[in-house]
């Protein structure tokens, strides 16, 4: 990948311009012409590099509940498996991993649905003999912000000040206009703006009123860390004595190659409770040794993806799968994440 490539990706990951002409501020900082910017950024789509630039919301401050889910499946039913929680549309990512709980995925419900049950439903459908739900209790880091000239950064923007338990119209447009993906155009703002049906102006003030408010994370965009030059990936769950929680969270959330860092729910029969996300360009079990041994910690599975069924991003009040379309839905339960 050329060196121009680089560092435009790293900087549309961290520093996306919320301004009428983004390209063209991109290309001042980097010395390139607008029209420059925008053939990369058409290449480095078209091969699959750059996934998208839009916004990334906390689901939780939408009013959605979210959790991780192990579910264990006989071998012989594994397809099938695959195939219907594939279709779930509050499925993002759903891994096959070389555990006994094989498949681990995400799923979100909008406000008004009931998690728990949905979980249920899916484990029964999917002729699952025994299931997990993991939500998240803490976050320590939440980024997949891949520099590319220098290593990993995190982004930090979790928390939120407040919520938005039954969403109107009009944010519940902007959110299904801003999650797409930004058009690879000269004034990209002006066209989501159309159809959101606000003015350019609104659209960006509206963007600034939730990043500031945290209900949106980012305005960012997302690589493919595969096609990025970072290869290798393995997720860890940790067993941590609770004294210890905070002290490892935060101490491998600084460390590099680590995207995600999670205190989630566990149990007697599955005392793990901190998860950890390690990429790496390449030799991933070195770099998980190494991270053990720094921090005395010995009780942990490295849970390796064999294969991946399903990874997209998560859309939010999508049409047409019974989700709310403008404050129709009772206020939310909870987090997760």
């Amino acid at each position: 990948m050329e060196t121009e490539d680089r560092k435009l990706l790293t900087l549309v990951q961290k520093e996306f311009p919320l301004v009428p002409r983004p390209y063209a501020l991109l290309g001042e900082s980097l010395g390139l012409s607008e029209e420059e910017v925008l053939a990369r950024l058409v290449r480095l789509t078209r091969e699959g590099i750059l996934r998208q630039i839009g916004a990334i919301f906390n689901p939780g401050a939408l009013g959605y509940r979210t959790t991780l889910v192990a579910f264990a499946v006989p071998e012989a039913l594994r397809e099938e498996a695959a195939r219907i929680i594939n279709q779930h549309p509050g499925v993002s990512h759903n891994y096959l991993r070389d555990h006994r709980f094989n498949f681990w995925f995400t799923l979100a419900v909008p406000p008004g649905k009931d998690l728990e049950e949905e979980v249920k439903d899916l484990a029964r459908r999917s002729s699952a003999e025994d299931y997990l739900l993991l939500p998240i209790k803490r976050v320590f880091r939440i980024a997949v912000i891949f520099d590319l000239e220098e290593g990993q950064t995190g982004d930090g923007n979790f928390t939120y000040s407040g919520t938005i338990q039954n969403p109107d119209p009009r944010t519940v447009k902007l959110v299904r206009a801003t999650q797409e993906p930004l058009p690879l155009i000269p004034r990209p703002f002006r066209e989501v703006a159309h159809r959101a049906e606000v003015s350019e102006e609104e659209l960006l003030a509206w963007i600034e009123e939730m990043l500031r408010r945290g209900v949106m994370r980012r305005f960012a965009g997302l690589v493919r860390h595969h096609r990025a030059g970072f290869r290798e990936n393995v997720m860890v769950a940790w067993r941590i004595p609770e004294t210890r929680v905070e002290e490892i969270g935060r101490a491998l959330a600084r460390e590099p190659g680590i995207t995600h860092c999670y205190e989630r729910v566990s149990y007697p029969r599955w005392p793990y409770n901190l998860y950890t996300m390690i990429h790496a360009p390449r030799r991933v079990e070195d770099r998980l040794r190494e991270i053990s041994r720094r921090y005395a910690l010995s009780d942990f599975l490295a849970l390796r993806t064999l294969r991946e069924y399903k990874k997209i991003r998560l859309k939010l009040f999508l049409e047409g799968n019974g989700e709310n379309s403008a404050g129709s839905a009772p206020p939310r339960e909870d987090r997760p994440n």
